[in-house]
């Protein structure tokens, strides 16, 4: 794997310890916003290089030229080598015609399969790629990573994908050893999931060495766990240096662990940032660890997210190590403490540690939107200046106060989520 051995067993060790209310006078207001309700992307400019076939896709990589975009047909793609992208380009992609993102499907030989052949990866990328885009496209059944960035490459954008069955992380970036690494990336509109569980417990959605300012937005990741007697990793997971991360609105589905800002002690983990209006629950059935994690990451703020993990960990939202100063932790709802551990320091304000299953739509699917009667989150909550509006991208305050968590009620509302 690309970054190697000593990297994966150091993560094992780590891992190892460590509404529905209709009024009868208006018609509902529609939202949901995590991956189901996508904004097409403008038409592709420059060069546009069409495609049916693998061998016209393999065919279309190997000559591919700055200013271009590879576009798919929709059908599946049985990849007989990774879509490797090595040299110095700018401003290229590779994009399925339709805005269905499941149309297009690259498939490689199976997660489990050691027999990869030359498809260890979906698509990858080095040298110097300044400005990719992967949008409209499925990739699955890779034995290792689904994407992989190596450091060179600037400004990624993944958008409306739906990653399936990887054999590691998901979504890789590599640092360069030398303290560089990917920035300024975006991973958007995009679903994230294991059909059943992963092959082992080293696997992440996002793994991210070395960034700087990436966001993670309106994504859905789902059933990131390890076989039974395993901890799969976070399924967001920003660490070794990086930096400013935004991650908001997506929701998290019977994931072992949700959002991490740092994951050990190194002289700053992960720096800054803000984790934002996002919803984590977990089913009773489904063992796992902590919701989101600050571990030495110093200036990070975690504001209105819904973390319910229905028992399954006592302290929902944690922060820890002696660098984990100046953590501003402001209107979660949670159904559990949040905790301070090994040193950390921060400020918690406006959270709310009780939610109950019946705050909620439908907490055993997953869906935590706030009901009527959730009288204890809804116009409790503070005016934080980072959060303007909610997980669905409605304006804050709908009421007389500001929700805590990552809901804000209103009355006419019928959520749409992605399942």
């Amino acid at each position: 794997m690309c970054v190697g051995v000593a990297i994966a067993l150091r993560f094992a060790i780590l891992t190892s310890v460590l509404v529905l209310t209709m009024t009868l006078s208006a018609p509902p207001h529609v939202t949901g916003r995590a991956a189901d309700r996508v904004p097409p992307l403008p038409a592709p400019g420059g060069h546009v290089v069409a495609v049916s076939s693998e061998a016209q896709l393999q065919s279309a990589v190997t000559r591919l030229a700055s200013n271009t975009t590879i576009l798919l047909a929709p059908g599946t793609y049985d990849l007989t080598r990774t879509l490797s992208i090595n040299g110095n380009f700018t401003n290229v992609a590779i994009r399925g015609a339709s805005d269905d993102r499941d149309a297009v499907v690259l498939k490689g030989p199976g997660m489990a399969r050691a027999g990869y052949g030359h498809v260890p990866y979906g698509i990858w990328t080095g040298g110097n790629v300044q400005g990719i885009t992967i949008a409209n496209l499925t990739i699955r059944d890779v034995f290792y990573h689904a994407i992989v960035f190596n450091a060179g490459t600037q400004n990624p954008r993944i958008y409306n994908v739906h990653l399936i069955d990887a054999g590691a992380q998901f979504i890789k970036s590599n640092p360069d050893g030398a303290g560089g690494g990917v920035n300024n990336g975006i991973v958007e509109y995009s679903v994230i999931e294991y059909t059943t569980t992963a092959k082992d417990a080293y696997v992440n959605g996002v793994d991210v060495h070395t960034g700087a300012n990436w966001i993670i937005r309106d994504n859905v990741f789902r059933n990131l766990v390890a076989p039974r007697g395993g901890l799969a990793g976070p399924a967001v997971l920003m660490w070794n240096h990086s930096s400013n991360t935004v991650t908001e609105r997506n929701l998290f589905i019977n994931c072992a662990r949700g959002i991490a800002y740092g994951l050990q002690i190194a002289g700053f983990d992960h720096t800054g940032g803000i984790i934002r209006n996002n919803m984590i629950f977990r089913a009773a059935r489904q063992s796992g660890d902590v919701g989101i994690a600050v571990a030495d990451s110093p200036n990070t703020q975690v504001l209105n997210n819904t973390v319910f993990l229905s028992g399954t960990y006592g302290t929902p939202i944690e922060y820890r190590f002696p660098g984990s100063r100046g953590v501003v932790i402001g209107n979660n709802l949670l159904d559990g403490a949040i905790g301070a551990r090994d040193g950390a320091t921060g400020v918690e304000t406006g959270n709310l540690a009780s939610a109950r299953a019946a705050f909620f739509v439908d907490a055993v699917r997953g869906d935590l939107h706030l009901v009527k009667s959730a009288t204890s989150a809804i116009d409790r909550g503070l005016n934080l200046a980072g959060v303007t509006d909610d997980r669905d991208g409605e304006v804050r305050p709908q009421g007389m106060g500001y929700d805590i968590g990552a809901d804000e009620y209103r009355p006419d509302e019928l959520v749409k989520e992605s399942r």
